[in-house]
């Protein structure tokens, strides 16, 4: 059985070994970071949930990055957040977001410091890995980050940490415990392998990979399992007309013994998935001289629906679906207004229920290492709809790199 007092030994170990390799050569050693602070105001009730959040929510974050580079072939990284967070009803919160995003970690390494109504602080290591290379053969053991897709909104593909863009709060998103084998079969080709273990079968994730480049596209095929599914899937990115043109298909096929447990609401009839299905994401971007950026992608989800998504918010948490409607745009313009802001919008519209989520914002450069975030998350859609239940979210954001 794991004891995270062994992890957290083992970790102040890692550190201790760093410090004493620091001081021998600084060169083996990087360590990196950034202390933000977030301010929230929300408007409107939070998916009709008859739990009172308050208006207002205020986040301090501290992270360390640190990267041991113990000879030519090992690298050992250790990376974590600490987190203070103060808004009403704190931990209801908490556990809201943790019904949202369900942990992908299989031992745990959080260690809370404060749980209060009001205030929470903890902190948590997100990667913790040890990195070895030999040859055209590498296999990395521990918490990571494994990204093989390649859409810049939805990633199907991700068969490990799918990405959300409304999630920026977590910029470098959570990682998985796992061990991924690497052969790079050439200089643009390469085979992976990677598994993650489980406490359950659900949370049970193996895959490979082989990747190619042709015509200057790189192409990736996935034969994988995850979320009691057969995964079989590609996808390519390169270049169409001076833009980035990339795509990724996904086909899924539930295991003869799944068995989905549904939350029933009012509006969604629940159904047992048997039969395969489809996940197709198209995605296209382009740079003008000037800095006038444009970005474009579709999702289609042949599981989804096309009325009441709102209702499978907690649905598709257990079958891995990025969107619970059947088909999502998203389009993004941003521009340089000066050398040191910049302006960025972006909307994604379920076509089908017309519910819709637009978030402008603005970044500024105060200087080389400190940044100033303003954003909003203003959406609109009727009652059942997939955007219907999102209050009007205000975000204001410093933060200092080292």
């Amino acid at each position: 059985m794991f004891s995270y007092r062994k992890f957290a030994r083992y970790f102040i170990f890692f550190l201790l070994l760093s410090h004493g390799s620091l001081k021998a050569q600084l060169s083996d050693v990087e360590l990196r970071g950034y202390a933000k602070n977030l301010s929230t105001l929300y408007h409107g009730d939070f998916y009709n949930i008859p739990i009172d959040f308050g208006n207002y929510q205020n986040s301090s974050q501290l992270r360390l990055n640190l990267f041991w580079y113990a000879n030519d072939n090992l690298i050992l990284t250790a990376q974590g957040r600490t987190l203070l967070i103060y808004q009403d009803n704190v931990q209801g919160y908490i556990n809201l977001m943790n019904g949202f995003s369900k942990s992908s970690y299989y031992f745990d390494s959080k260690i809370t410091h404060i749980d209060q109504k009001n205030i929470a602080a903890y902190t948590e290591i997100d990667r913790l890995n040890i990195d070895w290379g030999w040859q055209d053969f590498e296999a990395i053991l521990g918490r990571q980050r494994i990204v093989w897709g390649t859409c810049l909104v939805w990633n199907p593909t991700d068969l490990f940490n799918p990405f959300n863009i409304l999630d920026f709060v977590y910029e470098e998103r959570p990682g998985t415990d796992a061990l991924i084998l690497n052969y790079y079969t050439g200089p643009v080709s390469q085979l992976n392998i990677a598994a993650t273990p489980g406490r359950t079968v659900e949370q049970v994730i193996y895959a490979g990979r082989y990747v190619v480049n042709k015509w200057n596209y790189d192409f990736a095929f996935l034969p994988g399992w995850q979320k009691k599914m057969w995964r079989m899937g590609f996808n390519w990115a390169g270049n169409l007309f001076d833009g980035g043109f990339r795509g990724e298909v996904l086909w899924s096929k539930p295991d003869k013994n799944y068995d989905q447990s549904i939350y029933l609401l009012p509006g969604y009839v629940s159904k047992v998935l048997k039969n395969p299905f489809w996940t197709i994401v198209l995605s296209y971007d382009y740079t003008f001289s000037n800095s006038f950026y444009i970005h474009t992608e579709y999702l289609y989800n042949g599981l989804g629906v096309t009325k009441n998504a709102g209702y499978r918010q907690w649905e598709i948490l257990q079958t891995g679906e990025l969107s619970p409607a059947r088909n999502s745009i998203f389009q993004e313009f941003a521009y340089d207004l000066t050398p040191l802001l910049r302006g960025d919008i972006f909307m994604i519209l379920n076509p089908n229920d017309c519910s819709w989520i637009l978030a402008p914002s603005l970044s500024y450069s105060l200087s080389s290492n400190w940044e100033a975030y303003l954003l909003a998350f203003i959406s609109d859609g009727v009652a059942g709809s997939e955007f219907g239940g999102y209050p009007d979210q205000y975000f204001l954001r410093f933060k200092f790199s080292f």
